[in-house]
């Protein structure tokens, strides 16, 4: 599903990625540790191909996605969802109006695209909000609309960058449990978080990414990437 191989990403001076090599299979679930400025963004960014590395290679369903080319890169994303930092929902849009867009962008047709928005949101528990703008949400339904628009295209396999941290801890367990439902219905989970609760709750496979190193996997296959 996921293989990167020494893979490395630099800012200037800064490296915020060194040498990451290790591999996920279809259908795993892992969480991605590491402090704020670990590198764990970095590390999402570049399997989605938002960022191109500046050393190694990284495989996504058999692609190279530092080789591939820009117009290229969004039919791979249709396989992908993903849950940003931030909720970057556009906030005088209603909640189908965001949830849509991927499917817009695709070219779905009207009655699929309304299809595929109503189980997204009946999934992730909001789909009476459908008419409602984002912006009037709370910050727990908000993030829930995120991803629901991140699962809409059905996709194999669903990255998401610290979830719960704008979130107090009964919401956060909420969206934990929200993407354990989502792994178990059989999409690949690769889930970025600091929060050692959030961590305890997924009960997947862990990698540890420390100033932009990999320093531990709980996997025992750690050493075969």
């Amino acid at each position: 599903m996921i293989r990167l191989f020494h893979v490395s990403k630099f800012y200037g001076r800064c490296s915020a990625l060194h040498d990451v090599t290790f591999h996920i299979d279809k259908g795993e679930k892992v969480i991605l540790a590491g402090p704020s400025g670990a590198g764990k963004t970095t590390l999402l960014r570049v399997i989605f191909g938002a960022e191109v590395p500046d050393e190694g290679q990284i495989l996504v369903q058999n692609r190279n996605v530092a080789r591939l080319r820009g117009v290229d890169i969004p039919y791979l994303r249709r396989t992908m969802g993903f849950v940003p930092q931030n909720f970057q929902l556009l906030p005088q849009k209603t909640v189908y109006d965001n949830v849509v867009l991927p499917l817009i962008i695709q070219g779905v047709k009207r009655r699929e695209a309304r299809k595929r928005v109503g189980a997204s949101l009946k999934a992730v528990g909001v789909e009476h909000k459908q008419a409602v703008r984002a912006g009037a949400l709370s910050a727990g339904e908000q993030q829930r609309v995120c991803i629901a628009r991140a699962i809409v295209n059905r996709p194999v396999l669903l990255l998401a960058d610290e979830p719960t941290g704008n979130l107090d801890e009964a919401l956060a367990d909420e969206i934990a449990a929200l993407l354990r439902t989502i792994h178990a219905q059989g999409t690949t989970v690769l889930l970025a978080t600091h929060n050692q609760r959030v961590m305890a709750q997924m009960q997947g496979r862990v990698l540890h990414l420390r100033a932009g190193r990999i320093v531990s996997d709980s996997d025992a296959r750690a050493g075969a990437a």
